[in-house]
């Protein structure tokens, strides 16, 4: 039997089954749920420009994609939420499985959210869960996920999620902007497995480096780059076509400019590194014993700690 097939007879369908989270419940899409998804998401326009479809004219559009929803749950592999916060009790969004190969059990997840409920951490708590699904009970071997270069936002939400960057195709795919590029992400069973045997899971958040003036920084690199600019943590900051959020940050001190060549003596080149964990306590543990050292001073509360590497370079460990 060939490594193909082993995989495919790994692969046990389990259809969209009701999943639950801290904050989430992720449940099939009901007859009903036509107003909440026209109304929170599916006629807004702003959230629909990197979708493949267009924003929703009336409720009876809605209503036509729910009811071939509902038809194709009588199919095994279908797998189609709708994102329902407990605290609010209706679908502010859906996640799905928008192609599979059991040849090589592979399953790549779509996601969209309205925009009142964006940077909340609700798809990434979603597809957090999906991942656990589709590894643990479906038995897949590699989930993936695409986003247009220019939504560099979903691409932060697959890397949180412990999905690798793995490269961008162009003019591979089309949405609302035209033809458009895809960049690609993956976890594979080995990394999740990893992960847990590991206890929690860490990816790059952001980059922060300190500038005497953040703005003409960030401008001259987004000049040098072409990285989208924006706006984090109020300060300039630059999206790397993979997501990586680059930060800018004013100091709060007489900023000295590093020299190159070092030299002794001299100030030398200073930046630090913010890494998303899903436990903080635990994650500060494992660094901790790995070598790292915590300072006294303390700043972030209980959303981030900040260690020094052995080398005594800070960097942080923040909390999903």
């Amino acid at each position: 039997m060939t490594d193909q097939l082993k995989i495919k007879s790994q692969i046990n369908h389990k259809g969209t089954i009701t999943l639950e989270t801290e904050r989430l419940l992720l449940r099939r899409v009901e007859s009903g749920d036509a107003e909440y998804m026209y109304r929170n998401w599916a006629s807004d326009p702003e959230v629909t420009t990197y979708m493949t479809w267009q924003p929703h004219t009336d409720i009876d559009a809605s209503q036509f994609i729910i009811d071939d929803w509902i038809n194709s749950y009588s199919k095994p592999n279908s797998y189609i939420w709708v994102i329902v916060p407990k605290s609010l009790g209706e679908p502010i969004g859906g996640i799905s499985v928008v192609a599979l190969d059991d040849a090589i059990g592979m399953v790549e997840i779509g996601y969209c959210i309205g925009k009142k409920w964006w940077n909340q951490g609700y798809v990434s708590e979603a597809l957090k869960e999906l991942i656990r699904f589709f590894f643990d009970q479906v038995g897949v071997n590699r989930i993936q996920a695409k986003h247009d270069p220019r939504n560099a936002f979903s691409g932060r939400v697959m890397m949180k999620c412990g999905l690798k960057y793995e490269g961008t195709m162009r003019q591979n795919n089309i949405n609302n902007l035209g033809i458009v590029d895809s960049s690609i992400y993956a976890i594979l069973r080995e990394d999740y497995l990893l992960d847990k045997e590991r206890g929690f899971h860490a990816s790059i958040g952001n980059l922060a480096i300190d500038c005497h003036d953040p703005e003409a920084t960030c401008s001259f690199y987004e000049a040098l780059t072409g990285w989208q600019k924006t706006v984090m943590y109020d300060n300039p900051a630059l999206i790397a076509e993979n997501g990586l959020i680059i930060l800018f940050m004013g100091c709060d001190f007489t900023y000295v400019p590093p020299v190159w060549p070092e030299v002794d003596g001299l100030q030398q080149k200073q930046m630090h590194l913010d890494f998303q964990v899903d436990h903080l306590e635990e994650a500060v543990e494992r660094a901790l014993r790995l070598g790292a050292s915590k300072p006294d001073s303390q700043y972030g509360g209980d959303h981030f700690i900040t260690l020094l590497d052995p080398e005594g370079h800070p960097f942080c460990l923040c909390r999903h």
